[in-house]
């Protein structure tokens, strides 16, 4: 089961050392909140930030954003997938997936004509991942950016099930009736139906009721990718997928393997040490920064190491 305790207690420790953020915005575009915070620098690069299951952008990605934009001159921008947080929309639920996908465009449309001069990066963490492999590659109509960061990716149950860890109480647990109505009705029915629910830990219930404990259909589409290996090699800009040492839901090493053996040389693999599923998302600021280097480098016709 994903350990809540250690997250909760890194979130603690981190957010009574870190300073507090200086130049902290929000918006709501869209009925989309996003919440903005910007270096003392100049900005050199846009870092866009999608949550995890159930979560928002208020479960410990401030101390992520906080942490880049202190030491890089990078700008975070931590979004609520519509349907979670201060986002508008039923919790848990989209009219279709491709609304999900669509609000990305909206976001990356706004951080495009906000920082005219900087780059502009996705980042998704576990189902935000699988939503921005979704897309990337089923989204008709998805904008460009810079790169794709895909943290602890949660890549579903299309991928091969020795990736995922055994456990007697797993995260989710799905209607597999009703996505098998909803595909054989080509998305007519029951796309509002429960498909998922997260079983978050009781005492993680009590003290988060923000938390979304079901997904419908529709939401759970929009967020899981239907082959992931095919879609992986499909993205033909850099990309870098950085797996938890000690992921409580999947196995590290083979799906380190699984996605080398997607063999598109546009994506590449890290493991980020000494980290969980969830507390990852506090380890990243050396990690961010030489994917940052080597795009410059790539950029300045050097060697590549994607």
């Amino acid at each position: 089961m994903i350990d809540f305790t250690r997250f909760l207690e890194r979130f603690e420790q981190l957010n009574s050392l870190l300073p507090p953020p200086e130049k902290i915005s929000e918006i709501q575009i869209s009925d989309l909140y996003i919440r903005i915070y910007e270096p003392k620098m100049a900005v050199d690069e846009v870092l866009i930030v999608y949550h995890g299951g159930g979560v928002n952008s208020d479960a410990g990605y401030d101390i992520l954003a906080r942490q880049l934009s202190y030491v890089l001159p990078v700008c975070v921008c931590l979004v609520d997938i519509r349907g979670h947080g201060r986002s508008a929309g039923h919790r848990g639920d989209a009219s279709t997936p491709d609304q999900i996908w669509r609000d990305v465009d909206t976001v990356i449309d706004y951080v495009r004509t906000s920082f005219t001069d900087a780059r502009i990066h996705v980042l998704g963490h576990s189902s935000g991942g699988g939503m921005l492999i979704n897309y990337f590659t089923r989204h008709v109509l998805s904008r460009k950016v810079d790169s794709l960061l895909l943290l602890a990716p949660a890549l579903g149950p299309f991928s091969p099930p020795d990736l995922n860890k055994g456990s007697s109480v797993p995260f989710a647990s799905v209607n597999r009736w009703a996505f098998i109505i909803n595909a054989l009705s080509a998305g007519f029915f029951c796309g509002h139906r429960v498909g998922v629910k997260l079983n978050f830990p009781r005492v993680v219930i009590n003290s988060r009721p923000d938390f979304v404990l079901e997904y419908s259909v529709n939401m759970a589409n929009a967020l899981t990718p239907r082959n992931p290996a095919r879609q992986l090699k499909e993205l033909s800009f850099p990309v870098i997928i950085l797996l938890a040492e000690h992921d409580e839901l999947f196995d590290v090493i083979r799906m380190d393997d699984f996605t080398r053996r997607c063999g598109n040389l546009n994506v590449s693999s890290r493991i980020v040490e000494s980290s969980t599923h969830l507390d990852c998302i506090f380890e990243l600021t050396d990690m961010v920064r030489e994917h940052f280097t080597g795009l410059q480098e790539c950029d300045a016709g050097k060697e590549c190491y994607v």
